[in-house]
């Protein structure tokens, strides 16, 4: 968080649209780890969320522990409701889960190098990859991070494992814009012990397919859906 001497206004709405996505990021914490993560005071903190319970963007429980209420819950689904990126990217998700039998994730780039995961298909097996949409992961060193970044090597895709979580591993491509830019990238996630090398294979088949299936949608010709030379 910024500790420049600008403007008093400006600096409560910063440390109280912080607050906000402590809160929308990190469900259930109370006061004092509200404020320790985003380096105020209690006091400043209380008084700042008490704005943000008062116009319903938060709701503190029983237990002093505080969620997203109506207003942000209003906010949010109505952006994402209206980004067509994020609805082109549903029944490709939710068809590659289907297809390869784990959870699908749709990435987009978040703030400070960071992969934000937008939109997510749930396998419904009894052991799954789950609880990653909204968060943030590094774009170093992750499969989704480097399909972002367009790391990608010869087959289209990037596959990662033990990066984030141990037994756990990630296989990612690009989605990409008209000019191959890259917008998006879709992943599966899922448990290492299912996932063999082989499977990996068979898998980034899958996602590129789908990656490059999206790009078409959203306008890219065949000739730049691909990987690009020296990637």
């Amino acid at each position: 968080m910024s500790t420049d001497n600008g403007p008093a206004p400006t600096r409560t709405v910063e440390r109280a649209l912080s607050l906000l996505v402590e809160v929308a990021t990190n469900d259930g914490l109370g006061l004092v780890d509200l404020a320790r993560r985003v380096n105020l005071s209690p006091a400043t903190a209380s008084r700042l969320l008490r704005t943000l319970e008062a116009t319903e963007f938060v709701r503190r429980d029983e237990d002093g522990a505080y969620h997203g209420a109506s207003r942000l819950i209003q906010v949010a689904v109505t952006f994402t409701s209206n980004v067509p990126l994020y609805r082109l990217a549903e029944p490709h998700l939710t068809a590659l889960r289907d297809e390869a039998g784990e959870s699908a994730y749709l990435g987009v780039a978040g703030p400070q190098d960071t992969v934000l995961y937008a939109r997510m298909a749930e396998s419904d097996k009894s052991i799954r990859h789950s609880g990653w949409l909204g968060k943030t992961v590094p774009t170093k060193g992750t499969a989704i991070g480097g399909a972002l970044r367009d790391n990608c090597g010869e087959h289209g895709y990037v596959s990662a494992s033990h990066a984030l979580e141990d037994g756990v591993t990630a296989v990612a491509a690009p989605v990409r814009w008209p000019d191959g830019t890259v917008a998006a990238a879709i992943s599966v996630v899922g448990p290492t012990f299912r996932i063999s090398e082989t499977q990996v294979h068979t898998i980034g088949k899958l996602v590129a397919a789908r990656a490059q299936a999206m790009s078409r949608e959203l306008g890219t010709p065949d000739s730049t859906t691909g990987t690009k030379e020296g990637t």
